[in-house]
């Protein structure tokens, strides 16, 4: 089977934002992403009177990564991506205090202030690209199940973990943590600890009948 092998792919582009960005162009070409939204990225940081940090800058030269739309600052962070405001109202930013650094530190607001998210802007650009995959690829590749405690960890050892670390869930942070998986040509999100929800995205037919034969116990929602 063939197809984007996304935790070998960001595994070997780990070292500095710059092999990210390589491993994010890879990525959403392989995906097919579509646009983020328009807008000048400039023009808004002037208008909000800050400076764009150099992350973001790169970021929004890879297609379907980041909506420039989306900047705004609030409580000194810079607000840089939005969820979906029919299921959440989490933000993503950087705090100003450090955003001149090369790569800086991420922070989240799920609706009760701002927690640490990520370490590195680049990283979390990862995490928003994942996602959107998850989310807004073809419905006809996508599916979902609950796997109970006993399912989870032998259904999970048949993919490769992506190398990003647990993460909250920005929905609900009580049903973290996030954890990426990816198989050639799929993209697997689990969240929860012990039982599981698993989400799959896929980039053919035959890349998601390979996951539904590793998970064969699993009683999927499409």
């Amino acid at each position: 089977m063939t197809g984007f092998d996304t935790a070998a792919e960001l595994r070997a582009r780990l070292g500095d934002r710059d092999g990210v960005w390589e491993f994010l162009r890879r990525f959403a070409r392989a995906w097919d992403l579509r646009d983020a939204g328009g807008g000048d990225p400039d023009r808004s940081a002037d208008r909000l009177g800050v400076a764009l940090p150099a992350a973001l800058r790169e970021a929004y030269a890879i297609r379907g990564v980041l909506d420039p739309g989306a900047l705004e600052v609030q409580d000194d962070v810079l607000v840089f991506h939005r969820a979906d405001p029919m299921i959440t109202e989490t933000v993503w930013g950087i705090p100003l205090d450090v955003a001149g650094l090369p790569d800086p530190p991420v922070v989240i607001d799920t609706g009760a202030g701002w927690q640490p998210y990520l370490d590195r802007t680049s990283l979390a650009c990862v995490d928003v690209a994942l996602t959107a995959v998850v989310q807004e690829h073809d419905a006809g590749l996508c599916n979902a199940c609950e796997l109970p405690a006993d399912l989870a960890g032998p259904a999970m050892a048949a993919f490769d973990r992506v190398p990003l670390p647990d993460l909250p869930m920005w929905i609900d942070v009580e049903e973290s943590p996030v954890r990426w998986w990816s198989g050639p040509g799929q993209v697997l999100r689990t969240h929860g600890d012990g039982g599981v929800w698993l989400w799959v995205s896929a980039q053919t037919e035959e890349s998601l009948d390979a996951v539904y034969a590793a998970i064969p116990q699993a009683r999927w929602s499409n």
